[in-house]
């Protein structure tokens, strides 16, 4: 397959960003990454320790970032065992180990291909930011470390008692990541716009809280008050702006509706660990016969940018994942690092897409967002050469011609073919 690459991006680090693509991609594509996710088999570091999936059942559409790598843990099984009045009393507790770190997925804009099983059989977006910092937790993961049996009383029946210690570390293997991924159906064999924007310049904090039923609150109200602080996606596709739990909601409650929630904000976003937080949270009354590690959850992520500088861009993806690289056509790709916008206001989507559904000049956005893209490719011939006429890839001279950045060019690999009709919803 035909793709464009940039080894080693001269991009600053982003913590708030903003994507225009156009794209189409076909049916062949889409069983294709259907066969390559049915056979993918999810890295098994042995002990019950697996690493994240890459790309399984997914064609890329973009992918950014330096390589980011998850720790590993898995657990062996601890007997512990007592002999009390000639019975004996034996229980099997987990104890953690850590095993090798393995890569997490890049930063990307693509296509999940889903089954009937997952509440969608079809083809949906995916919308992932990858970052480099792990969050702080407490209460979501505990390890014995002392199981012994004594008489509640004198001549009675034995209880079990349990020290314990958090380790709560596990849940943070991988560092921090946002993933959108909705619930509508994307057509193949058509014309697409994916217009999507971010900020993540705010921490995420997450309490726990009663359990729903303990008083008059529902569930939803629950959990929209365990989440004190979140940061913010929006995105616009095909014209049409998105937001709400079914299109901002956690992929955790893809079938789940009860668990679909979006915090207190139709464009708010939280975490990936911070959603299984949430889902999971409620603190639990003391034990009087566990000792150790009775903490209430906690959770906290303090902001972080998508780790881009010296980092592969790949279109549909870089070298490195070219095994996942299908049948896509592509057009008007542009990105900036470090600006943000509202994709529900009308006025900022004509920027990139007029009335009639058709693409529009980048000089357009230009003025909109003030300044050039960091990386951009307009017109056949650009693609075919891979020439990057964002900032990363060309300077104006003091003639007002574009030089190129020869650090900026990406590398055409395949033949890119011209297509035929041009972008357009209609």
């Amino acid at each position: 397959m035909s793709y464009l690459s940039l080894p080693a991006i001269n991009m600053a680090d982003f913590s708030k960003g903003t994507i225009s693509l156009w794209f189409r991609f076909s049916e062949d594509a889409v069983e294709a990454a259907r066969t390559y996710g049915a056979g993918y088999q999810t890295p098994d570091f042995g002990n019950f320790a697996f690493g994240p999936d890459i790309f399984k059942s997914t064609i890329p559409l973009v992918t950014f970032g330096r390589k980011v790598m998850a720790h590993t843990y898995g657990t062996v099984g601890h007997v512990w065992t007592q002999t009390e009045g000639g019975a004996v009393l034996q229980a099997v507790t987990n104890d953690v180990v850590t095993k090798d770190d393995s890569p997490c997925e890049p930063s990307h804009l693509g296509l999940e291909v889903r089954d009937a099983a997952s509440g969608i059989d079809g083809v949906t977006l995916k919308i992932a930011f990858q970052t480099e910092t792990r969050a702080e937790v407490q209460g979501m993961a505990f390890e014995a470390t002392d199981v012994h049996w004594a008489q509640v009383s004198e001549g009675g029946p034995f209880q079990q008692y349990m020290t314990v210690r958090d380790v709560s570390f596990i849940r943070t293997g991988q560092p921090e990541w946002f993933l959108i991924s909705p619930k509508f159906n994307v057509e193949p064999d058509k014309w697409h716009h994916l217009l999507v924007s971010f900020d993540f310049t705010g921490s995420v904090n997450v309490v726990a809280l009663v359990a729903p039923g303990a008083g008059s609150e529902t569930e939803e109200e629950v959990r929209n008050a365990t989440i004190k602080s979140y940061c913010k996606c929006c995105y616009a596709f095909d014209d049409e702006n998105k937001k709400g739990k079914d299109n901002i909601g956690n992929s955790i409650g893809f079938d789940q509706p009860t668990i679909g929630w979006v915090p207190q904000d139709d464009n708010g976003i939280i975490p990936q660990t911070a959603e299984r937080a949430v889902v999971a949270y409620s603190p639990t009354p003391p034990n009087p016969f566990v000792t150790g590690g009775n903490v209430d959850p906690a959770y906290h992520w303090e902001a972080s940018p998508i780790p881009m500088n010296g980092g592969p861009v790949g279109l549909p993806a870089s070298a490195e994942y070219v095994d996942t690289i299908y049948h896509c056509e592509m057009a008007e790709f542009q990105m900036w690092g470090g600006i943000s916008l509202d994709t529900e206001n009308v006025i900022n989507r004509r920027a990139f897409v007029d009335a009639n559904g058709k693409p529009v000049k980048p000089i357009k956005a230009e003025e909109l967002m003030g300044r050039r893209p960091d990386i951009q490719f307009h017109g056949t011939n650009k693609w075919q050469q891979g020439y990057n006429t964002g900032t990363t890839g060309a300077q104006e001279s003091t003639t007002g011609e574009f030089e190129k950045i020869p650090s900026g060019q990406f590398i055409p690999t395949a033949k890119i073919a011209k297509y035929l009709p041009d972008p357009s919803l209609a």
